[in-house]
């Protein structure tokens, strides 16, 4: 038996996967149709959609954190910061009556270069000025606590004094890990 004759199911099989794929593309330019992006509390971050039929909505009060260590892609905002203003925009969409739930978001490991001031973050491989300086101080201005490992800053080469103003140092993001879900606090890892 030929090569080509061995290789050939393999062919074909690549070929009918593709055409399947494009079959499957939709044809209509994205975005048509669908519900509006709204930031109806903190603007221009987490942006978020009504889905008035969607069930399992936000709820009122609890207390969740996101464990953020990644990094966001040369000038883009922080994952973990931009998930925290899309808890806080959706609670405002929803309008609820009772609470919003407390917000945190820890940054350590990666996600560390997000916590500094520009000057620092130039420096650092991300490069330029910080494009989270913006969102952290507006989610500080809505009551979202921003936390960085001290032990992340101090291992990257940074004084804590390169921090953004309205962060927090914790002593380490471990000691965070063990002590907000034993404070009743829930955690939704940002790798």
């Amino acid at each position: 038996m030929s090569s080509l004759h061995r290789r050939l199911p393999f062919v074909l099989l690549a070929v009918v996967y593709a055409s399947l794929v494009t079959s499957l593309s939709p044809a209509a330019e994205p975005g048509a149709g669908l519900p509006s992006l709204q930031f109806p509390q903190i603007e221009k971050y987490g942006s978020v959609v009504a889905l008035p039929d969607a069930g399992e909505r936000i709820r009122s009060g609890g207390k969740i954190y996101f464990d953020t260590t990644a990094a966001a892609p040369a000038g883009k905002p922080n994952r973990g910061l931009e998930s925290a203003a899309r808890l806080v925009n959706l609670h405002a969409l929803q309008g609820l009556s009772g609470p919003r739930p407390q917000i945190a978001v820890i940054l350590h490991f990666n996600a560390t270069v997000a916590a500094l001031k520009d000057e620092a973050h130039e420096k650092s491989p991300a490069g330029g000025s910080n494009p989270n300086r913006e969102l952290v101080e507006k989610l500080v201005a809505n009551g979202v606590e921003v936390w960085v490992c001290g032990q992340s800053v101090i291992r990257g080469g940074n004084p804590l004094s390169d921090v953004l103003p309205g962060i927090r140092i914790a002593q380490s993001a471990m000691t965070f890990n063990i002590n907000r879900p034993a404070d009743g606090w829930t955690a939704i890892g940002v790798y």
